[in-house]
């Protein structure tokens, strides 16, 4: 009997010891697994991560480009001998925007798997909580019962075991069973503690999540919106690209057709420009042998005055000095008792008779009176600065609030565009304004042909009713294809005053000002003064 009592004693404790055994090893298995399966999870995050990081590296040199791109397009979008690397840069920009475009969707995409990735993680995350939270509850519900059932039961010391044992084999397996509980006692801490710690870990990280959520959420919206500006960018691109191929054909069929009239025309009208140039020299150069021939003049008439003036006072003093000797001889031949009267009584003081006016026969006065041909006026640079426009040089605007630029200087097919045409929707009967102050030396008012048309109506050299301004210091600006020139030819005008309105006149396709500046009367680039 007893050696069967002892068999089912070790039998109690191998059948406790395995069941705690079996309790910790499962535990600790699903601790593991868990924690690799969050381990692959993180590194998959992390990949995308770095995929959506690379994208926006990539956006961001994308956007660089295309700023770079736009500003060359619009620094050659109307200048003609840069046409080809205007049509260039467009194509250019077309590309980097498809580019853009496929880069955002590849990170739209990325990022669609980064919230879908998120929010499982979340999901798995809460449950794991879940799972945490119930698993420290249970724990700390068995640990309360070890407790209870110590309690109850009391706790034996290894003084009991010894006396209660029936012999030494029964004391070794009552001794190992007690150091087996307290090892289960302290694992069954130490896993809550660990549990305690992995549950707020997994809080922390949750929170993180969400953020991260929140943040990729944000970010994907603002790349759909993005990516809708792109896609509106490259439509509005590929019509621009359109338009401008189809205006150049429209404009290289106009040339060819009109060739040889534009070529002619221009022809006449650079040599009654010219024309005009050696008249208005040969007019200044006569302007100034005139006031040459007057400063001559004059000096000449100053010298006679001043010649005259000085014999007019050497005829006073020689009579001063006949008036003083015949007083000194009259008094000489006076009684010798009055000689102490004779000296001062017979001067008047005529010494100083020079007179006080002698010296206005200087200066004529208005030599310092001359004007400035490079007057500010005002009213142009005001109308100009209620738009924002800032003059760049003594110029200003020519048509204030109007400021598009639909042709510039250079070659086309041919036939050389000798200014700027401004130009836009609304611009029919707008101000045309003097660049600077002025004279009006050349004025065309004549055509009947106010209208958009593809041939030259010859009127005014092609240029339609068109005036000249005569800016000093060799510069003249040039008005043309006007309605009407409401200015005449000698009369001077201020800065910023109306000298016409906008029209169609002349070989005009549509209502424009083309605007000339000249320097000896040859052609300059106005964009480098307006």
């Amino acid at each position: 009997m007893k050696k069967i009592a002892t068999f089912k004693r070790i039998l109690s404790c191998a059948a406790a010891f395995v069941i705690c055994a079996t309790a910790l090893v499962s535990n600790g298995t699903d601790v593991f697994k868990n924690e690799t399966a969050h381990a692959a999870d993180s590194e998959e995050m992390k990949q995308n991560k770095e995929d959506i990081s690379d994208a926006k590296e990539k956006l961001s040199e994308l956007e660089e480009k295309q700023a770079e791109l736009d500003k060359k397009i619009s620094e050659t979008e109307n200048d003609l001998a840069r046409e080809k690397e205007n049509q260039e840069a467009i194509e250019e920009q077309i590309e980097t925007v498809q580019e853009t475009i496929y880069t955002l969707e590849t990170s739209i995409d990325e990022l669609e798997e980064q919230i879908i990735a998120l929010e499982a993680d979340i999901a798995e995350k809460e449950i794991q909580i879940a799972d945490t939270k119930t698993q420290i509850e249970n724990g700390v519900a068995d640990f309360k019962t070890r407790l209870r059932a110590m309690y109850v039961s009391g706790n034996s010391s290894y003084s009991d075991i010894i006396i209660g044992a029936d012999d030494f084999y029964d004391m070794l397996m009552k001794i190992e069973l007690v150091k087996r509980v307290a090892e289960h006692d302290d694992e069954m801490i130490d896993d809550l503690i660990a549990l305690k710690d992995r549950l707020e870990s997994d809080q922390v990280q949750l929170e993180n999540d969400k953020t991260t959520l929140e943040n990729a959420k944000a970010e994907l919206e603002e790349q759909v919106a993005a990516n809708e500006k792109q896609r509106e960018k490259l439509s509005e691109l590929y019509q621009q690209s359109k338009a401008y191929q189809e205006k150049l054909a429209s404009d290289e069929a106009v040339y060819k057709a009109n060739k040889d009239t534009i070529i002619s025309e221009q022809e006449a009208f650079e040599e009654q420009i010219q024309k005009l140039y050696e008249e208005q020299e040969a007019i200044k150069q006569k302007e100034e042998e005139e006031r040459r021939r007057q400063e001559e003049e004059e000096r000449k008439r100053q010298e006679e005055l001043e010649r005259q003036r000085q014999a007019e006072l050497e005829r006073q003093r020689q009579e001063e000095a006949q008036r003083q000797q015949q007083q000194q001889q009259s008094g000489n031949s006076g009684s010798s008792g009055d000689s102490g009267n004779s000296g001062s009584t017979g001067s008047s003081g005529s010494s100083g008779s020079t007179g006080g006016d002698s010296g206005s026969s200087g200066s004529s006065g208005d030599s310092g009176s001359s004007g400035s041909t490079g007057s500010t006026g005002g009213s142009g640079s005001d109308a100009n600065a209620a738009y924002g426009y800032v003059d760049k040089s003594r110029f200003t605007w020519p048509c204030p609030g109007h400021y598009n630029i639909s042709y510039g200087v250079g070659w086309r097919w041919g036939a050389y565009h000798q200014g700027i045409d401004i130009y836009d929707s609304g611009i029919r009967g707008a101000n045309i304004c003097a660049a600077d102050s002025g004279t009006v030396i050349f004025v065309n008012n004549y055509c009947p042909h106010d209208y958009g048309k593809t041939y030259s109506c010859g009127c005014g050299g092609g240029y339609g009713k068109y005036c000249i301004v005569d800016n000093g210091d060799g510069y003249w600006t040039l008005y043309a294809h006007s309605q009407n020139i409401i200015v005449s030819v000698g009369q001077h005008v201020e800065k910023g005053q109306v000298l016409g309105y906008v029209g169609s006149t002349g070989h005009s396709t549509g209502d424009h000002l083309h605007f000339e500046v000249r320097i000896n009367g040859v052609a300059q680039n106005p964009q480098n003064y307006v």
